[in-house]
Parts: C-alpha cells; structure tokens; sequence
C-alpha cells in the first residue's frame, strides 16, 4: 500500500470516529433535555419551561440544579453502542 492510500485510510478512519462521538453526544444532549422538560411539566414550572428553551445559561443551571447529567460529567463518550 502506497503512503498515500495509508493517510487517506488514516484519515477516513478518524473522520469516521468523529461521526461516531457526534452522533453519540448528540443522543446524550437530547435525553438531557428530554428528562429537563419532563421534569418542569411534572413540577408545572412552565415559566422556567419556557425560559430555558431562550436561555442557555438558566437552562444548564437548570440541568445542575435537577441533577441531570451527561455522559460528558460521568465519563467518555468512546464506548459502542
């Protein structure tokens, strides 16, 4: 195999990884809001419903707050699904 072809394949293999932890983070992102309107609706904390869909700050704060947490706090995003 020429170098060529080995860098492309390198490259094809990283691009690919990348895809990967992206599609995954954004998995982890949607389930974290999911489980964030579930609970305001549960609570009928409309208000801060609404003001975290406008404010990305309140809303992590929000996310703290409830205890909802990521993969990004608990560990890597590496693993196969």
């Amino acid at each position: 195999m020429m170098l060529e072809e080995m860098l492309k394949d390198e490259r094809e293999a990283g691009r690919n990884e990348g895809l990967k932890i992206g599609r995954l983070e954004g998995e982890e992102h949607e389930e974290r809001a999911m489980e964030l309107v579930s609970v305001l609706m549960n609570q009928e904390r409309y208000e801060d419903l609404k003001r975290c869909l406008e404010d990305r700050a309140f809303r992590e704060e929000l996310l703290e707050q409830l205890g909802i947490k990521g993969k990004e706090k608990r560990g890597s995003y590496t693993e196969d699904k």
